[in-house]
């Protein structure tokens, strides 16, 4: 079954003799024998385990195509344990239009379930409690028993009263509260966590009491006295990529945005596809695709012994493997960090299930703009126009030197358009930062970067004989 062979031609030597020696049979009968043994050690199925696996496809088929929320749910609660085959389901559920609600204490099972959409109001799944990595299936059963004996959890103190501190520890309570599963207790995460030691010392404290048969007159009048003040004062949300950076670590992908959301303009802009549109490419077609780095994995050549690395690439639509070998991965391995954003030039190859991305240049995405500017543009209107403006945006030019020419865009009164190229001494560096100064001092839209968006032509006909042709720019 290794498929070596010079070891089948030994083992055909032995059993060619042993087959004479044992039980007469003749060279050439063994032989042939031997062809067909030879044959199905490449790779074989007996015909009744065949038709039990093509069965089995069948249904699976049939459920993903007439119940695809129940399916997928199944699917994520078999993987749920191995976070990197949970994402692929996940991605699967996103390409399928399936939207996967976050865990919720308040809602949540302890498995992934199907449940109303928050969007659409059609089905959708709830994220698995159990699935949170660092909590365990036990912590969840004894805090599912206890929403279903007194109903929704009013906040975090009322939880950590209510469930076992024996079964959902500290530990499990910060992983809960760090992937969003308790937000809608109604305080920010950053207060919860603040407040957990707290709340639990509290909790502690009346389970004590009731162990003993006591309580205190605060008790007795509770549910006749209003709302106790929050012991806690609220606190600002984590930064983003904080909390991000938590629902990644603790559920394998992101609830509450996507760390390259900041960067979307920049990979409409600059990018010719993204990781769904990569898929339909023709093999070797050379393009520029961004993304962040979201894993690493590096080694040896077995071949030449020299070391490369795989890496996943994430944008907005999914991800791709980006594959640094040879001179490339030392010409490249200084960007190659988790969470660096990315604008990847290579080619594409769909031999396989997922794109890999050949690179034969690799910049911060946030260079991109300086790169692959051609013109900038600013667009101003004539009734706003006045000498100390003009001279405005004139020394934003020259806070900004470089060798992409500046165009004045300027619309009068009746709608026309008015182009003014400026003189090569307001040839600017296009930058994120150039960007936002313009648009502040004049408006949002002020600026606009017109992208060089060409590709090689050997490439290029490739496209337009596929009819894959991009469209250009607007103007």
């Amino acid at each position: 079954g290794k498929k070596k062979v010079e070891e089948m031609q030994k083992q055909r030597e032995t059993f060619v003799k042993g087959a004479a020696r044992t039980n007469s049979i003749p060279a050439a009968k063994a032989n042939q024998v031997f062809d067909l043994l030879e044959k199905f050690a490449g790779y074989g199925f007996n015909k009744s385990h065949a038709a039990a696996y093509a069965i089995v496809a069948y249904q699976t088929a049939y459920l993903k195509a007439n119940y695809p929320v129940e399916f997928l749910s199944g699917m994520m609660t078999n993987d749920m344990g191995a976070q990197d085959k949970l994402k692929i389901v996940l991605d699967e559920a996103r390409a399928m239009g399936v939207e996967v609600l976050p865990p919720d204490v308040n809602e949540g099972q302890a498995f992934f379930w199907p449940a109303a959409s928050s969007k659409s109001g059609g089905h959708a799944i709830r994220f698995g409690l159990a699935a949170i990595k660092g909590v365990g299936e036990i912590a969840v059963e004894g805090l599912i028993q206890a929403r279903d004996a007194k109903g929704r959890f009013a906040d975090l103190e009322n939880l950590c009263d209510r469930v076992d501190s024996r079964t959902a520890n500290r530990k499990t309570l910060e992983a809960l509260i760090k992937c969003g599963a308790c937000d809608s207790l109604g305080q920010t995460r950053a207060t919860m966590f603040a407040g957990l030691d707290r709340a639990l010392a509290r909790a502690s404290e009346m389970a004590y009491d009731r162990q003993r048969g006591q309580s205190s007159l605060f008790g007795m009048l509770e549910e006749a006295s209003p709302k106790k003040e929050e012991m806690t004062r609220p606190l600002a949300e984590w930064p983003q990529h904080e909390v991000l950076a938590h629902e990644k670590e603790l559920l394998g992908f992101y609830v509450t945005g996507h760390p390259m959301t900041p960067f979307a303009p920049l990979l409409d802009k600059f990018c010719l596809h993204n990781s769904a549109t990569a898929r339909t490419l023709a093999p070797r077609t050379l393009t520029r695709i961004g993304g962040m780095i979201s894993g690493i994995q590096q080694g040896f050549s077995k071949k030449s012994g020299k070391p490369y690395a795989m890496v996943t690439l994430e944008d907005l639509e999914g991800t791709l493997t980006l594959l640094c070998m040879n001179d490339n991965f030392e010409k490249f391995r200084e960007l190659l960090t988790p969470g660096r954003a990315l604008l990847v030039v290579g080619e594409v190859n769909n031999d396989e299930d997922k794109p890999k991305l050949f690179p034969q240049e690799i910049i911060p995405l946030e260079d991109a703009p300086r790169k692959y500017t051609r013109q900038v543009h600013l667009r101003l209107n004539a009734v706003h126009l006045t000498p100390d403006s003009l001279g405005e945006a004139r020394d934003l030019c020259e806070a900004h030197p470089g060798r992409v020419p500046v165009f004045l865009c300027i619309r009068r009164a009746g709608g026309e358009l008015v182009f003014i190229e400026t003189h090569d001494k307001y040839h600017v560096t296009p930058s994120q930062s150039l960007q936002q100064a313009v648009d502040g001092l004049f408006g949002e839209e002020t600026y606009y970067a017109k992208a060089d968006m060409s590709m090689p032509e050997r490439q290029k006909r490739v496209w337009e004989r596929k009819g894959n042709g991009n469209g250009g720019d607007d103007d």
